[in-house]
């Protein structure tokens, strides 16, 4: 809520760059069937030398994610746990318990997890919704209803740049559909669709429910109330909305929600690291299937054992989950996914460019150059307010400088690998 009631715009503004982003980046996903996803894409456009650069950023930046997500599942997990049952134990307990439940899940294909994830983030939503329409029902703070969070004065007011880079993060996650795409059996089809669909879906869901949240709250007080309470402040609007009941029921379906948020990213690492291992970069054990799931086992065992070392250090450590590893490694991840995603971008007109396959100049090269000018302007803010947006000083205003080492991590690999052939492409 950085841009106060302007928050919805942003919001919105952020949902038309991702489906911009979207249009090149799933033309290439109809040139490769790869569970490499971006990184095979970047490798078409700009080189192997960039690709193995790109795969360490990527593993970087999910487990920076992942990691992140367990601190702020275990403070949620934590709260309930104490309001529910009265059982107060410490949220290092709670993010390694967690992380020994679902690891068993990434065993499986990913149409196992997927109905899990699905169920879980299906109530998550229908429960916001709930909450959404009472507010609509009722009314605003004031008994009615304000679209200035729409006007420019408040969408591009002085909190735009953080804003925009926290709308953009809370898409992170969309650009890894096409990993999967070696589990459906029509991926040309089935993988744009689902990711036309699922920027959209979040979209108009962010839009409405930041609109209604912020009408409820009042649009000059939002801005003072989240900052003041951010895990908190929407179970407050609940309980004035809807009543207490709904927050005991909120209270429970955030923890699933996360739960089915941390299983999708497990699941999204744990394919790239097979992946990795498969084309040469990372141990070819780490590329091998489950015989009988034919799921990518290693790297969901890979995958626990990297984000247990990182959660661990942070519990040894005394850290706070919420402002320290949360905020501190979400928005690492953050800066990664928008160097991939502004790679990727680059990737598809330098493709288009070389060869002579037939694309729209929309497709081809419009899209795509929007969407990298984009991100290569919310990287640069992102480096700029970095000490901000992780929510501390001294060591964290530094952690961005992770992402450009890992990239050069991955040069110096490639460059001690001399000629050797590495392959992104169909391996079946």
């Amino acid at each position: 809520m950085l841009s106060g009631a302007g928050t919805a715009g942003v919001y919105l503004l952020a949902t038309a760059l991702f489906l911009i982003f979207a249009v090149g980046y799933m033309a290439m996903s109809r040139r490769s069937k790869t569970a490499s996803g971006l990184i095979a894409f970047i490798v078409k456009g700009l080189g192997i030398r960039a690709g193995v650069a790109a795969s360490y950023v990527t593993l970087l930046t999910y487990v920076a994610v992942l990691s992140s997500l367990y601190g702020i599942h275990a403070v949620f997990l934590q709260q309930a746990a104490i309001e529910l049952f009265g059982l107060d134990l410490p949220w290092g307990f709670w993010a390694v318990v967690t992380l020994a439940i679902l690891t068993p899940l990434s065993y499986n294909r990913v149409e196992f997890s997927a109905r899990i994830m699905g169920v879980l983030l299906v109530l998550a939503v229908a429960a916001i919704l709930v909450l959404d329409v009472s507010i609509l029902f009722q009314g605003g703070a004031g008994g009615s209803f304000s679209f200035e969070g729409f006007s420019p004065q408040l969408v591009f007011g002085p909190g735009i740049g953080l804003a925009a880079l926290f709308a953009l993060g809370s898409f992170v996650g969309v650009e890894s559909t096409p990993v999967f795409s070696e589990e459906v059996r029509t991926p040309q089809k089935t993988i744009p669709r689902a990711t036309y669909i699922t920027i959209a879906a979040l979209g108009i869901f962010y839009v409405f429910s930041t609109f209604m949240v912020s009408n409820a709250v009042g649009g000059d007080k939002i801005l003072t109330v989240a900052t003041e309470n951010p895990t908190g402040f929407i179970l407050d609007v609940a309980g004035a909305y809807v009543g207490p009941v709904w927050v005991k029921i909120l209270n429970i379906l955030v923890v699933t929600s996360f739960f089915a948020i941390l299983l999708g990213f497990a699941n999204v690492m744990s394919r790239y690291v097979f992946a990795l291992g498969r084309a040469g970069i990372l141990p070819a054990a780490f590329g091998r299937s489950h015989k009988k799931h034919q799921s990518p086992h290693i790297g969901s065992i890979v995958t626990a054992i990297t984000v247990l070392v990182v959660i661990g250090a942070f519990i040894l450590a005394g850290a706070d989950p919420f402002h320290q590893l949360y905020a501190w490694l979400i928005a690492v991840g953050t800066l990664g996914v928008l160097l991939l995603m502004c790679a990727s971008s680059l990737s598809v007109v330098t493709y288009f460019r070389k060869t002579d396959e037939r694309e729209n100049v929309w497709t081809a090269l419009v899209a795509p150059a929007i969407a990298f000018t984009a991100f290569a302007v919310a990287i640069i803010l992102t480096v700029l307010n970095f000490s901000f947006l992780a929510g501390g000083e001294g060591l964290a205003e530094w952690l961005w400088v992770l992402v450009p080492i890992a990239a050069i991590i991955g040069l110096v690999v490639r460059a001690s690998q001399g000629k050797r052939e590495l392959s992104f492409e169909d391996i079946n």
